[in-house]
């Protein structure tokens, strides 16, 4: 058939209803240019207007419906492109959205990391100057600040005086804020752990 040579709607609808290819053809030819036309004009996507123009009318040559006229199969035609346009527009919208939404949640990432990564040098670097203390104000330091003792608990732990105790964690602060403060972390120190 020959998109020249006219075809009467009652035949249309019979090849139609039987899923003729000839009927296909007629409508493809007939309508193809103009619904991509239009779903384009509603999502101003040439490659999925054509998509759905085509889509549409190879599902209705497939799925036969009943026409009472060609204006009929027209409204029909034109009604389905523009509910598949907007269903088009609104999945782009949800992707959209999601890319969004994982760009936003990508740089939240990135910044934690980031920040994450700043933290463990940080922390790395007091630990260093931890260590470089003295024994005995060391293991006090580290059971106190690190581990959440109370002066107590470290006396019965290390088998000394709540006394000497005291006077470790005060050598331990002396000696180890001045090597964060020389350091640039003690302001870190603080912010963690609290005040030495």
């Amino acid at each position: 058939m020959t998109a020249g040579k006219p075809m009467e709607e009652k035949e249309l609808f019979r090849l139609l209803s039987t899923g003729d290819e000839s009927a296909l053809e007629f409508i493809y030819l007939k309508y193809f240019t103009a619904l991509s036309y239009y779903a384009f004009k509603l999502i101003n996507d040439t490659e999925a207007a054509k998509d759905i123009a085509s889509e549409l009318l190879i599902r209705v040559a497939a799925q036969p419906k009943v026409f009472d006229s060609e204006q009929h199969l027209k409204n029909y035609l034109f009604l389905a492109t523009r509910h598949a346009s907007l269903r088009f527009l609104e999945q782009a919208k949800k992707e959209q959205s999601s890319y969004d939404a994982l760009g936003q949640l990508s740089e939240v990432f990135d910044w934690q990391s980031d920040v994450e990564q700043v933290r463990t040098r940080v922390i790395a670097a007091i630990y260093e100057q931890v260590e470089l203390l003295p024994k005995g104000c060391g293991e006090v330091f580290k059971l106190i600040f690190f581990e959440g003792r109370s002066v107590n608990e470290v006396a019965n732990i290390l088998k000394i005086s709540t006394k000497t105790v005291l006077n470790q964690k005060l050598n331990a602060a002396k000696l180890l804020k001045a090597a964060l403060l020389k350091h640039g972390l003690l302001a870190v120190f603080v912010s963690i752990w609290g005040e030495l």
